[in-house]
């Protein structure tokens, strides 16, 4: 778990002024596995947005949908036994009316995806230097030497050492961080206008956390680009993420930016993440909060809402009927009976 401040994003203040245009626009989506016990309704509804040069984080427990939400956007659960439904738009282009050819020309291209474990996302019997410019050839119809020759200049962009010698290298030859900012290089090489970073820092340590995402943001804004980061942990976005969606059992439970979900959170759960997460300010021998029970079975949610059997705010109304997701500002929404100031 890192230990990045969470009060970090309450002093830093309101989030920059970069964001422009609507960039990726999620409708409605549903995600449903169809298995031997039943269907597994992945997803439930999910909509959200992001906006040229923003920075949006979708968070919460492992298996809430976060993964599946995040390979939607580029078509990649599989038809059979996945079903998905709802609209994907980029830049106004639904993605799921898009022919084969049309998804693939956007993938790696327009839209890059960076996964959460570099050693399976890399070929073993490929050298570095022929993935990271696999993208400028089949997209920008590189030659090989010119894709070799440009791949060394990405790895010495994320700070690998004497590039021009790793090109040659193969991925067991690189530690995980390493590995991982190979990954980056090589999602960043065509300059996509959106970076889905799938859980990015999940197999590092600590320190090699913080330096892959500040590498991530920094590529972002090199690029002029946008960037959806899944992850479990809210501690990891806290100085980066410009909007934050909690997501629990495939549903958004909350939505704000960055500062106010950190400084005022309105969902039981919400706050249960935040005080999970270490804090600068806390003693060493003060132990850490923690979430009681465990994420529903997908295949028996519980009636009402889904966070009900473990919030310690429950009433009757949460184990009958679902709340639905209501504005408590005007950027801050939560799906949630019990007010949180109450």
């Amino acid at each position: 778990m890192s230990t990045v401040d969470a009060t970090t994003a309450i002093d830093k203040g309101p989030p920059n002024d970069r964001p422009g245009g609507l960039l990726l626009d999620v409708r409605d989506l549903r995600i449903t596995f169809s298995t031997r016990q039943g269907d597994v309704n992945a997803v439930n509804g999910v909509s959200f947005d992001v906006r040229r040069g923003e920075i949006v984080a979708i968070v919460g427990e492992s298996g809430c949908g976060k993964s599946a939400t995040a390979l939607s956007l580029l078509r990649l659960i599989p038809e059979l036994p996945g079903r998905v439904t709802g609209q994907i738009l980029f830049e106004g282009d639904d993605l799921y009316k898009m022919s084969t050819a049309e998804i693939q020309a956007i993938r790696g291209d327009r839209i890059a995806m960076i996964f959460q474990e570099p050693m399976t996302s890399l070929n073993p019997v490929h050298t570095i230097g022929r993935q990271v410019g696999e993208p400028l050839r089949v997209h920008r119809g590189a030659s090989a030497d010119d894709a070799l020759a440009r791949a060394a200049e990405l790895l010495g962009g994320v700070n690998i050492s004497e590039p021009e010698i790793r090109i040659r290298n193969y991925p067991h030859q690189f530690s995980g961080g390493m590995r991982q900012r190979v990954t980056i290089a090589m999602g960043m090489g065509c300059k996509p206008d959106l970076i889905i970073a799938d859980e990015p820092t999940t197999a590092l340590d600590v320190t090699i956390q913080a330096q892959v995402l500040e590498l991530l943001c920094q590529q972002v804004d090199n690029n002029h680009s946008s960037m959806l980061i899944i992850t479990h942990n809210l501690g990891v976005v806290a100085q980066y993420a410009d909007r934050v969606f909690v997501m629990y059992a495939g549903r958004i439970v909350e939505s704000a930016m960055a500062h106010e979900l950190y400084s005022d959170p309105r969902h039981p759960y919400t706050m249960g993440l935040l005080s999970s997460v270490p804090r600068l300010d806390q003693r060493a021998t003060e132990r850490l909060a923690e979430i009681a029970g465990q994420p529903p079975d997908p295949l028996k949610l519980p009636p009402g809402c889904p966070f009900q059997p473990r919030c310690p705010r429950a009433i009757d109304r949460c184990r009958v009927e679902m709340p639905p997701l209501e504005a408590v500002s005007q950027t801050h929404k939560r799906a949630c009976w019990v007010d949180a100031h109450g």
